[in-house]
């Protein structure tokens, strides 16, 4: 047999390459090892310290330690199609009861949902709501606004959801940007009080507007005329 240091390097690796190694549940017998399950004990093993892990299924039955849809959808669901999901109030790794922090911390943050093995596979979310499934106990219905991402949901593939920015402690703030122009925009900010409200037009002067309360969640603002812009609530 040649030494090692005389094969040549391979550059690119796929998930059929195999290396030789030591088995430590059999004796430290030698055995090969491919690219692949290095992979997935990495992805599987590796990353247990890491919170709130879920798997995404589109077909019933609707388990612990999932992400699914009601009614259940698709394999695969573009992200910026989803406006809401059912959660496991459980995740992957742990069976305990985590559903209390959906709501706080989570309730009006911005979360930030990957694939485990596929990190261009991502999504930002605004977390809006946490409302119970009936005649399920143990999930939540969890509402959603798409911020930006890419990729989707893929059947059987297995997802973090991670906090990315917190909107509690302290005064609460939310800033709207109306992209295209109206002369009236709603808004749906869930900072939970009726806040003031600043309103600027494209080219950085302030508009007055009327402004309507509908609840502690949600203002309405008219203005006689359209125009696109940004409305900063506090």
């Amino acid at each position: 047999m040649a030494r090692i240091k005389t094969y040549s390097n391979d550059t690119v690796v796929v998930a059929n390459d195999k290396w030789i190694g030591s088995d430590s549940q059999a004796s430290f017998a030698t055995k090969n090892y491919t690219a692949q399950s290095v992979a997935d004990f990495i992805n599987n093993k590796g990353n247990q310290l890491q919170s709130l892990r879920y798997k995404y299924k589109s077909t019933p039955p609707r388990n612990p330690g999932t992400i699914s849809f009601s009614p259940f959808k698709a394999n695969n669901v573009p992200y910026s199609t989803i406006t809401s999901w059912i959660l496991s109030d459980s995740e992957l790794k742990s069976p305990e009861n985590i559903s209390s922090f959906y709501t706080s911390p989570l309730v009006g943050s911005d979360i930030l949902i990957t694939q485990c093995d596929d990190i261009t596979q991502w999504a930002i979310y605004e977390w809006d709501s946490v409302t119970d499934v009936p005649g399920q106990k143990l999930f939540s219905n969890i509402g959603l606004s798409f911020r930006t991402g890419a990729g989707g949901l893929i059947n059987d593939e297995d997802y973090f959801i991670s906090l990315l920015s917190y909107q509690g402690g302290g005064d609460l703030s939310f800033i709207y940007e109306q992209i295209t122009p109206a002369t009236t925009w709603v808004i749906e900010h869930n900072l939970g009080k009726f806040p003031s409200i600043s309103v600027i037009d494209t080219g950085n002067t302030v508009v007055t507007g009327e402004y309507t309360y509908n609840n502690i969640n949600k203002v309405t603002l008219t203005f006689s005329a359209g125009f696109a812009g940004t409305a900063y609530l506090n």
